[in-house]
């Protein structure tokens, strides 16, 4: 019965730290100043990405009926958050690949070398845009993400360590891109954007719009986790050591890929 309940305390724990989400303000709740006109992106920790063209966009329910930062009415169309009261908005394809803004955040703690992470957030073709598009995803780095500046391209070239596979088509609904990758360590900056060209992009039409060749989406609930344990019985057995069993007095516990030791009376 003991070892039973210890096994329990770790499952228990186990799953609190894997939800332990790395990116602060995920769902846009967090502002330092009421968004009005488009392109007024004042959300505490975000930025958009430095020497970049154009702006991302913040919409709020703080903003006042029918100006183009309401929620959920606003200028690209119409969607209540996933969660709270706002949600951002990026341009990601379109006008021959000029068309792309990013959003960027510095994590709360940098990655560990060859841990395993997930990533995940919710995304929602705005109304008035027709192109539905994959590859929107997350590009995580030990560096600031910059742009090319004024007079170059809105496109930032890259690898994402996670993205969407098929172009993404709801209007009406959030749709979740998520997956899991090994960090190589010292990894601190997340950015969430579209990295590839329109050439190597799937579009798809997507009906009614008011701007065929454009894709805009709508950015909620974002959340980077670290995988520690799996709370699989057989994986639990194989990285923990109980010992000795039975006993009347202490019981120790040893954690596979772990300095800690504890004893329990």
């Amino acid at each position: 019965m003991k070892i039973f309940t210890i096994l329990l305390f770790f499952i228990v724990a186990t799953n609190t730290v894997v939800s332990q989400n790395l990116v602060p303000n995920p769902s846009f709740e967090e502002y330092y100043d009421c968004p009005y006109y488009q392109g007024e992106f004042y959300v505490d920790f975000w930025f958009e990405t430095p020497n970049s063209i154009s702006s991302p966009d913040y919409y709020n329910d703080c903003s006042p009926d029918d100006t183009p930062s309401d929620v959920p009415e606003n200028i690209a169309g119409s969607q209540y958050p996933y969660e709270g009261e706002g949600y951002a908005g990026i341009q990601c394809y379109g006008n021959d690949s000029g068309r792309r803004e990013y959003i960027e955040i510095q994590l709360s703690t940098p990655l560990i070398e060859n841990q395993e992470y997930e990533f995940s957030m919710y995304v929602s073709l705005a109304d008035r845009f027709g192109s539905a598009i994959n590859n929107l995803g997350v590009l995580i780095t030990d560096y600031i993400v910059e742009g090319n500046g004024p007079g170059g391209a809105n496109l930032i070239e890259a690898n994402p360590q996670i993205k969407a596979e098929s172009p993404l088509t709801d209007k009406d609904n959030w749709m979740q891109i998520t997956g899991t990758f090994i960090a190589e360590g010292g990894e601190e900056y997340l950015t969430i954007g579209n990295f590839f060209s329109d050439e190597d992009t799937e579009r798809v039409t997507v009906w009614p719009y008011d701007f065929l060749n454009w894709g805009k989406y709508y950015i909620d609930s974002v959340s980077l986790t670290q995988v520690i344990l799996s709370t699989n019985e057989n994986t639990l057995k194989s990285q923990l050591k109980i010992y000795p069993n039975p006993t009347n007095d202490f019981i120790n516990i040893e954690i596979a890929n772990n300095n800690s030791n504890i004893a329990i009376k």
